[in-house]
């Protein structure tokens, strides 16, 4: 199982980076290399979340596995919003359909 979700972890963290790769270069240096920083950091925790959590449930200790899930997953969707925020994923749909309402 350990061996399997290294290689899901490596093939999901490609899609990404071809997924976002041409949102995440088209703006000015610096939001470029946020984007990025941001995205290694909320993949990173992501994992590390998931890893925690398979590891502790599978010794049985209840409590460590609900506060990860609490506390990774809080991070890691927090992360994931200002991310998707930032990239134009969230919020510039919005302003799109507005527009097109007042022409």
């Amino acid at each position: 199982m350990g061996t399997f979700l290294v290689f899901l972890a490596g093939v999901l963290f490609l899609a990404g980076l071809l997924f976002i790769k041409p949102r995440a270069n088209t703006d000015k240096r610096w939001k470029t290399i946020l984007n990025w920083v941001l995205y290694v950091a909320w993949y990173a925790i992501t994992w590390m979340g998931i890893s925690f959590i398979y590891i502790n449930a599978s010794v049985g200790h209840v409590k460590a596995t609900s506060t990860a899930i609490f506390l990774f997953l809080g991070i890691s969707v927090v992360l994931a919003v200002v991310l998707a925020r930032l990239l134009g994923f969230l919020g510039k749909q919005q302003k799109k359909a507005n527009t097109s309402l007042e022409a």
